[in-house]
């Protein structure tokens, strides 16, 4: 019994340490990234899926999809598009100001602007939130792509 538990503890140490370095799957829900990702339908199956890497967070480009810790929900993971790095001026979409993108934050925004909960609501995003990059598109087969 006790080299069963021994193997079980070893299997799970070793998957989780896959899932924080090389990356794991994740199904994107809701319709903010549409039409780059499809997530709004009540079927999993019918969701994309994307391969989600931790690798590339700590300096992002523009224009890179990333997971982050929602700044206004803690429990809540969002999925977005960077289109601002620290120093750059963004335009929010709901005023008429320019704003500087703060030091150790990005500006994300969702690819489909009429079901938009991003950085046009909550503001700039600190790198610290920032939790995983998407490169793949894994399901369903038709959409597989590199992002």
């Amino acid at each position: 019994m006790l080299r069963f538990t021994v193997r079980v503890t070893s299997s799970v140490c070793v998957a989780m340490t896959a899932f924080d370095i090389v990356g794991h799957p994740a199904v994107v829900t809701g319709a903010s990234m549409s039409p780059t990702l499809e997530g709004s339908d009540s079927r999993w199956w019918h969701r994309d899926m994307v391969w989600l890497s931790p690798w590339g967070i700590r300096s992002p480009n523009i224009g890179d999809i990333l997971t982050f810790i929602s700044p206004r929900e803690p429990d809540m993971m969002h999925i977005k598009r960077v289109s601002g790095l620290e120093g750059d001026l963004v335009m929010p979409k709901h005023r008429n100001e320019l704003l500087i993108v703060p030091k150790g934050c990005c500006w994300m925004e969702s690819d489909n602007p009429v079901n938009a909960n991003d950085s046009n609501i909550y503001g700039p995003v600190s790198r610290g939130l920032v939790k995983n990059r998407a490169t793949h598109i894994i399901w369903p087969p038709n959409r597989w792509r590199r992002l």
